[in-house]
């Protein structure tokens, strides 16, 4: 169903599609290149998503003194909730705004991969793929067009559900439907390694969410279910990455425990300086110095018995 006032997104991506499809004439590796465009632009806001995700795993044990302590005050609770948040520069909504932006995106592809020649530019090559020298209206109107293009054997308008020569030609559908699965599980088993705090209702949510994209893969077109895949894939990649930088990152002290950076340089010189940094950065106390021990007395000359016996 078309959405009018997303009319110019379409018409973006699908110029998009037509540019790539310009310099690799193949519809689904131009889908392949959008999708990296798409994450890449998204990255930023990906990546802090992670980040939020993280800290407030990190959180987890005192957010839990918290509730234990306000138990039987609600109001109370919130405050300092969101007290905490504050002192922490945690923001609890951060890891919603990818999916807010992301809403447009999908509806967007859904509706240009299901009819592509209905908004690329009549002068690009990928408009001449789909309806030759044909009208726009004509294209749609005409019989037999638009043409139907493919990638690895699949029509990238169509879905798995829908009619196909024989079983073997519908196979490849499912398996690309199958591969998203297949992601979306690694990605959650990945979030579920990096977050052991996880609440089990946000737990239960990453298993069930890729049988539910999977369900709902098999009646979209194609070009779309490999859009997921390939998504998946990138999103596997770039939060081992962030996972990785940021662990990086606190153990050489550069973030500190709110997530802010710090100052790295080194407390002082030689061996006792790089050891009373690391101190600093674990969080662990130099251990002090013993006390010295005080001198003893100088022992009193015994002299005058042996002055006595010399006199005599």
């Amino acid at each position: 169903m078309t959405i009018p006032f997303l009319t110019p997104i379409y018409e973006a991506f699908a110029w998009l599609l037509a540019i790539f499809y310009g310099l690799v004439p193949n519809l689904g590796a131009s889908i392949i290149l959008v999708t990296f465009v798409i994450m890449a632009a998204l990255f930023p806001l990906t990546a802090k998503q992670a980040r939020s995700m993280l800290e407030m795993q990190r959180v987890q044990p005192e957010l839990k003194k918290l509730q234990a302590k306000y138990k039987g005050d609600r109001q109370k609770l919130n405050e300092e909730v969101m007290k905490f948040y504050q002192e922490h520069k945690i923001n609890p909504l951060a890891g919603c705004l990818p999916l807010v932006v992301q809403m447009p995106i999908f509806v967007a592809l859904f509706e240009v991969f299901r009819r592509a020649y209905a908004y690329v530019p009549e002068s690009s090559s990928l408009y001449e793929a789909f309806c030759s020298d044909l009208s726009r209206d004509a294209c749609a109107d005409t019989e037999g067009f638009p043409r139907h293009l493919e990638f690895l054997s699949m029509d990238l308008s169509s879905s798995a559900v829908d009619t196909h020569a024989s079983v073997a030609a519908a196979i490849p559908y499912f398996i690309l439907v199958g591969l998203v699965v297949l992601t979306g599980f690694f990605q959650s088993r990945q979030s579920q390694r990096n977050a052991p705090n996880m609440n089990p209702q946000m737990a239960m949510i990453t298993k069930v969410l890729p049988v539910f994209f999977g369900v709902i893969s098999i009646n979209f077109p194609s070009g779309l279910v490999l859009y997921f895949f390939v998504s998946n894939l990138w999103r596997l990649g770039q939060q081992e990455y962030i996972l990785r930088h940021y662990a990086a990152a606190r153990a050489k002290g550069t973030i500190d425990v709110k997530g802010a950076a710090t100052d790295t340089k080194p407390s002082g010189g030689g061996l006792m300086g790089r050891l009373r940094a690391v101190s600093e950065r674990s969080g662990v106390n130099e251990p002090e110095p013993p006390p010295e021990e005080p001198e003893a007395p100088p022992k009193p000359k015994r002299s005058g018995s042996r002055n006595r016996k010399r006199k005599r």
